[in-house]
Formats: structure tokens, sequence, C-alpha cells
């Protein structure tokens, strides 16, 4: 990624530079105007194409912002007109020479001799308006789609965030919900033993580490053993 889309947008540059494209717009028709090509008004497009280039140089970023679009169509827009009426003079002067008229078209103006070096037939000035006019829509089209896809691509990244967070927030509350499972299994398991500890046979009271029934019980058998001793002596 360039430096130019890393640094913050900046409205003003952006405005400010793409003001320039009148000036290159009527610069550059006049020029292929004084060369006699005849489509110098063509040429005047570029006004258009610059207008939106030079903005986004700078505003450090695509021309995407509604404002921002907005300013650089009315720019570009002035820049096409303005460059068209230009080339077409330009056109117009240049033919006007080449057929023997005079450059002293000041001169002429004021000694009131109107010789305005203008196109004479309709299709002069039809064609290569026309012309302009057409790449002027390619170049607003191209801009258009281009703010589209900025659009477009802005909304999958904020989609695809929300997606990321909500699988992340449904992955910790699986987790959750299985250790809650496995804490409650745990203590269920620990519950049953108990219970099993407490129903299981005991020895029940100890006394010299013996069980105090099976006491009693030799207790007995020798208070039985010594009546019978006792008995048998007896006779």
């Amino acid at each position: 990624m360039s430096d130019s889309y890393t640094k913050p947008h900046s409205f003003a540059l952006g405005a400010f530079l793409s003001v320039l494209a009148i000036p290159l717009a009527i610069t550059a028709a006049v020029i292929v105007g004084l060369l006699g090509t005849g489509i110098a008004a063509a040429v005047a497009a570029i006004g258009m194409f610059a207008a939106f280039q030079l903005f986004a140089l700078g505003s450090h970023g695509p021309v995407s912002r509604g404002r921002d679009f907005l300013f650089a169509l009315v720019v570009g827009a002035i820049a096409t007109i303005l460059g068209a009426i230009s080339g077409l003079l330009a056109d117009a002067y240049t033919t006007f020479v080449a057929g023997g008229g005079t450059s002293g078209i000041i001169e002429n103006l004021f000694t009131g001799r109107v010789e305005l070096p203008f196109p004479s037939r309709p299709e002069e000035v039809a064609v290569p308006l026309t012309i302009t006019a057409v790449l002027a829509v390619l170049a607003v089209v191209m801009n258009a789609a281009k703010a589209l896809a900025v659009h477009r691509d802005n909304l999958m990244a904020k989609a695809n965030a929300v997606a990321t967070s909500a699988a992340s927030h449904l992955e910790t509350s699986r987790n959750a919900m299985t250790s809650s499972a496995k804490n409650s299994a745990n203590a269920a398991n620990q519950f049953a033993n108990h219970v099993m500890t407490i129903n299981s046979s005991s020895p029940g009271i100890l006394l010299n580490g013996k069980p105090l029934e099976q006491l009693q019980s030799k207790k007995h058998l020798w208070k039985d053993l010594r009546e019978f001793i006792y008995k048998t002596i007896r006779g």
C-alpha cells in the first residue's frame, strides 16, 4: 500500500489541486488547436479526467465521498467547458490564419472590422463538442464505478468484521457452555460418589481400633463358653 493511502484525508488539498484541471484543460486545448488538428475541443475532456485524479492525489485517497465527488465533478465540468471553448477558438484562429487572414485580430476589432476567427460550418462545432461530451461522461462513469467499488469494499470489510466478531462470540459461548456442562457432570459424579459412600456398609463404632460389634460378639461367646463349663462341672 502506498503512503498516500496511509495519510489522513484532506478535502482542502484535494480541492486545491483539482482546480488546476481548469488551466490544464484550457492550455492543452489551445496548444492542440494551434497545431491545426481541428479537434482541439475534444482535448478539453482531459479537464474531467484531471479533476478527479488531482483531487485523489491531494486528498490522499480515492474520490469516493459524496462531497469530494461532487466538487471534482463541478470542477471537471467547468474545465471541460472552458477547454472546449478555448479549443474551438484555437482551431478557428489557426484556420483563419491559414486561409490568409492576419494575426491582428485585436486590431481588426478596434478598427471596426468584425472578422472573428470562428467556425462557419455547424459540424466544425458539433463534432468536437460531441466527442468532448462523450469523453467527459466516460470519465464521470469511470470515477463513479471506482467510488462504488470503494464503498462495496468497505461494506464487505465491515460485514467480514461483524461475521468474525459473531463467530468469535459464538465460539466463546460454546466453550463456556462446554465448560459449564463438564463442571456440572463432575459435580454430579462427586455427589453420586458421596451418596454411594453413605449407603455402603460401615464398620460401625470403633473401640481400640476394632469394631464395637465385633468386640461384643466375642464377649458373648466367652460368656456362653464359661456357662457351658460351669454346667459341665456341676453336672
